[in-house]
């Protein structure tokens, strides 16, 4: 096994691996270094390949997370599985080559992107519901409910030029709530929208949340510099018509209760997202409605942005 030392957003991995690929996923996540004293505290992640053959198409389709009280797990039988451990802060994984080969994305996204996010959500950061869309000005992050749109206008943003930090989940530094991260930095969305947006062609088969839905790879051009980045403006999805697309001042209470409407259980699993509310109330936070007017709100975003 070699080791190799990873510099995830205010923390560490500690990498064991008996395959340079493995390597060369988590390079495209984290910047690696060599410490000058062995990384106390950080997160230990040992991925073991072993011989085997491809896992076939989508091979999310047959990937069963199980959550317990000291341990998340996730496999696909016969080809994969991965041990995150909460209260160690280890992760214990295998794959075959033949998965790491044939879908390198998934794998690093189940053996090293999701694990860290786990943890890094245990440790110094809050875990958020929302998206984020970045430019040259910072990250304008979206929040919501499920199904209001934020997937959507985070690809209509895309398909516009803005860069992506999330789709659907955030990590925000405890001690400074402008400072954001990638937790699984992923873009999904329903055939619906794909037609929407004029994506045919740009994205794969996909399948999260219990439903067929459509990616565009972002694993593909991946840098850890794509993973990071400070708050520019925060939007809350309000009542998507009717339009034009427009930002609505809130009060700070209103603000956070709205916030809160987008709010789901993991997001308390280690974090306060109450207190990232309060942070960003009245701090460049808006409610955006009429979202139904996708040119617009896309307009809005490229501002806010820039």
């Amino acid at each position: 096994m070699a080791t190799g030392f990873f510099g995830a957003p205010g923390d560490a991995i500690r990498l064991a691996s008996n395959d340079e690929r493995v390597f060369r996923l988590a390079g495209k996540l984290w910047e690696r270094f060599r410490p000058e004293s062995p990384a106390r505290g950080a997160i230990d992640v040992r991925v073991t390949v072993r011989p085997g053959d491809p896992a076939g198409p989508v091979p999310e389709k047959r990937l069963v997370w199980q959550h317990g009280a000291d341990a998340y797990t996730a496999s696909v039988e016969g080809f994969l599985e991965t041990r995150i451990g909460l209260q160690s802060g280890r992760v214990e994984s295998w794959v075959t080559s033949g998965l790491l080969d044939g879908a390198p994305s998934f794998a690093a996204r189940t053996l090293l992107e999701a694990p860290a996010a786990v943890l890094l959500s245990r440790r110094g950061f809050t875990v958020l519901h929302a998206g984020a869309v970045v430019g040259p000005g910072g990250a304008v992050v979206v929040r919501g409910a499920s199904g209001a749109g934020k997937s959507t206008l985070v690809a209509a943003a895309w398909r516009a030029g803005l860069g992506i930090l999330a789709d659907e989940s955030l990590l925000v530094s405890r001690e400074n709530a402008d400072l954001l991260a990638a937790s699984v930095r992923d873009l999904t969305l329903l055939p619906d929208a794909e037609r929407l947006l004029g994506l045919e062609g740009a994205t794969e088969d996909a399948f999260t949340g219990g439903e067929d839905k459509r990616r565009v790879d972002l694993f593909r051009d991946s840098t850890p510099g794509r993973r990071v980045a400070r708050r520019a403006a925060t939007l809350l999805l309000g009542p998507r018509s009717p339009g034009p697309a427009r930002l609505v001042d809130l009060g700070d209470e209103e603000f956070v209760a709205v916030f809160r409407n987008g709010e789901i259980p993991q997001e308390r699993s280690g974090g306060d997202p109450d207190a990232v509310a309060a942070a960003w109330a009245g701090e460049r936070s808006w409610q955006l409605d009429g979202a139904d007017d996708l040119a617009g709100a896309v307009s809005i975003l490229e501002g806010l942005a820039a």
